[in-house]
C-alpha cells in the first residue's frame, strides 16, 4: 500500500455515512429488544396464569380445613 493518501485507488470502497450506519444497528437493536419482550410477556402470562391455579387451590383448601375443623369440633 502506497503512503500516499492522494494517490488513487483501484477500486472504490462503499460507504455509508456514520449516522445511517449508528440507525442501522439501533433498528437491529430494537427489532431484537422487541422479539425478547415478546417472549418475556408471554412467559409472564403462562406465569400468572398458573398463580391463579395456585390461589384457587389454595382457597379451595382453605375451605376444606375449615369445613373439616367444623366437623372435627361438632360433638358425635
Amino acid at each position: 500500500m502506497s503512503e500516499d493518501p492522494t494517490k488513487e485507488i483501484g477500486e472504490k470502497y462503499q460507504t455509508n455515512p456514520t449516522i445511517q450506519t449508528v440507525l442501522e444497528q439501533i433498528n437491529a437493536l430494537d427489532e431484537k429488544l422487541c422479539v425478547r419482550l415478546d417472549k418475556i410477556e408471554t412467559r409472564l402470562d403462562k406465569i400468572e396464569t398458573q398463580l391463579d391455579r395456585v390461589a384457587s387451590v389454595a382457597f379451595e383448601t382453605r375451605a376444606d380445613l375449615r369445613e373439616l375443623k367444623t366437623q372435627l369440633k361438632e360433638p358425635a
